[in-house]
């Protein structure tokens, strides 16, 4: 099947812009040494940015104001960093004291008591093994000794790199706080000053989310690990601030990193202690801060999330930390931030957006009529109830519903929409309206008949506006519309007005060929047209319809009740 030249000329951009993407996360792991200082830097001007800006409505100057935070900021991350060092120092000098513990805790582990059953199992096991593995001479290994060049290269190297790391990270730092206007004057002409709008926009917003996702993750980090950090103190646990400076840092990691903070206190606990308690305290600490911090403090501290949906954040973490190793870890949700943002204000991009994102991608009647089409009639009747309970029913009528219908009539004109599935869309919807509660409909102060202008999606709409009326006050009329049959009918009940009901735009020439001939059948009667949702050609559908004869032409459930009661009212 051939696509249609728009449907190709749509498709070439998007194409492009998903070759872009490839070739830039090429770039981003063959240039990983030298981009990913520059992207810690990025994140810490867009977190120290705020401070430099109020320094400098002081009447300071940029170079001052930028040096002063920039030295508080380093200076208290390497206090942290040397905090750490000295508690893990620490740390692994009295790991020999708990040797002799945690070595018998590991031999009850690997060797049980040959009196129970693991431990027969566990022989048995080791037996077998034994019998199967065949014997291999040893193999004699060669020690060349190490130039004193070489030696010094091995101990320098570990120590170098980070160093180094931490030097660019520094000064990319410092020169993007002071060159903040000029780098985002390249950015924008680097995209073009056609953009100039949008740019301006999408670089706010994501300076905006990073500062205050990062801002916000500090502080609600530092409320975790400080308790965390005292309480193991007061437990018992050796080293009790090491645990608590990394469960501040490890906090940054989604979803993973809070429980490898809990995870090494509660190891050593049980290889220090000959007793669970102290285990126990420190799982019921770490879960009681935990969800504090969960349900209380980090939905009033986030008055806005970071815009990314929790699959997004998985796949971030994924993709970043396979790019740039556990950086990459600690940076995903930062970086992921400033992608779904270009893809929300750089069409090419919108899908980063789409796939990223929280916002719904779908309307409501669109999500409506998906779940329609899919046969899937209980979420299509919760989405219908829950806009209902929310807005009310005539709001999910003129809203949900019948914008459904409407997407439904154009894919049954198109031959899009199999006869199984229209019967599915129309027997669930006339049941959805049906069931739904109107508990108090206005009088029509005088009998009303709706008559649908030509097919069921006409008679359903008129069913949903004959439920914002007492029933005893309406009856309706199906397809197809015969005048004959409504003329009589009207007489019976004697009708003070007919609402017709038409869905456009295909039933928009039925609606005032009906209208014609119900005038001429019956020319004193009122004569309501209603085209629900109709759009951009509805002034001069309205025209034609009142010439051939309608009182008044409503579009919306709601304006249909009201127009009929006053026409319907007696004078």
């Amino acid at each position: 099947m051939a696509l249609s030249p728009y449907m190709s000329s749509a498709s070439r951009p998007r194409r492009s812009s998903v070759i872009a993407l490839l070739v830039t996360a090429g770039v981003l792991y063959l240039a990983k040494e030298v981009l990913i200082p520059l992207a810690v830097a990025m994140l810490l001007a867009f977190l120290l940015a705020p401070a430099v800006r109020r320094l400098e409505s002081r009447k300071l100057g940029r170079v001052p104001s930028t040096l002063i935070v920039a030295a508080l900021g380093f200076g208290a991350i390497f206090a942290v960093v040397g905090i750490a060092a000295i508690q893990a120092v620490s740390l692994g000098a009295k790991l020999p004291e708990y040797r002799h513990n945690i070595s018998q805790k590991i031999h009850a582990l690997r060797h049980p008591k040959k009196s129970t059953n693991i431990g027969k199992a566990a022989e048995a096991i080791k037996d077998i093994e034994k019998d199967a593995a065949p014997e291999r001479p040893p193999i004699p290994v060669k020690e060349s000794p190490a130039t004193p060049l070489e030696a010094a290269g091995d101990f320098a190297a570990p120590v170098l790199k980070p160093l180094a790391m931490a030097l660019a990270v520094i000064v990319f730092t410092i020169l993007l706080l002071l060159n903040r206007e000029n780098m985002r004057d390249r950015v924008i002409a680097l995209l073009g000053p056609a953009r100039i709008h949008l740019m301006t926009k999408a670089m706010a917003e994501a300076s905006y989310r990073v500062s205050q996702y990062l801002m916000t993750q500090v502080l609600v980090n530092a409320l975790f690990g400080l308790p965390f950090g005292v309480a193991l103190y007061l437990i018992g646990i050796p080293n009790a601030a090491l645990f608590g400076l990394l469960g501040m840092v490890l906090r940054f990691i989604p979803y993973v990193g809070v429980w490898v903070a809990v995870a090494m206190p509660a190891l050593l606990a049980f290889a220090i202690s000959d007793s669970w308690t102290p285990v126990f305290w420190t799982l019921g600490v770490f879960f009681a801060l935990e969800s504090i911090l969960a349900y209380v403090v980090e939905p009033w501290l986030y008055g806005k999330s970071a815009g990314l949906s929790p699959l997004a954040i998985i796949l971030a973490v994924v993709f970043w930390t396979w790019l740039w190793g556990p950086v990459g870890l600690l940076l995903a949700t930062p970086l992921t931030v400033c992608v779904a943002v270009m893809g929300r204000y750089i069409p090419e991009f919108g899908y980063l957006n789409v796939l990223l994102g929280v916002e719904p991608v779908l309307s409501a009647e669109e999500r409506f009529y998906q779940r329609l089409i899919a046969l899937d009639a209980e979420q299509a009747a919760e989405i219908v109830e829950q806009h209902a309970a929310s807005h009310g029913i005539a709001k999910a009528f003129d809203e949900v519903v019948i914008p459904a219908l409407s997407l439904a009539e154009r894919d049954r004109q198109k031959g899009a929409l199999e006869p199984a599935r229209e019967r599915f869309v129309y027997e669930n919807v006339r049941r959805l309206v049906e069931e739904l509660d109107n508990p108090n409909p206005a009088s029509a102060g005088a009998p009303l008949c709706v008559v649908a202008a030509h097919d069921e999606a006409d008679h359903l709409a008129g069913l949903m506006a004959a439920r914002q009326l007492p029933a005893a006050q309406v009856t309706t009329l199906g397809p197809p519309a015969r005048v004959a049959e409504v003329a009589e009918t009207v007489a019976q009940k004697r009708c003070a007005a007919i609402l017709i009901s038409a869905l456009p735009p295909h039933t928009v020439h039925h609606a005032g060929d009906l209208a014609r001939r119900l005038r001429r059948q019956a020319p004193g009667i009122k004569l309501v047209v209603g085209l629900w949702g109709a759009g951009e050609e509805l002034a001069r559908s309205k025209e034609r319809l009142l010439k051939l004869g309608a009182d008044e032409v409503v579009t919306s459930v709601s304006e249909a009740a009201d127009t009929v009661r006053q026409l319907a009212s007696p004078r």
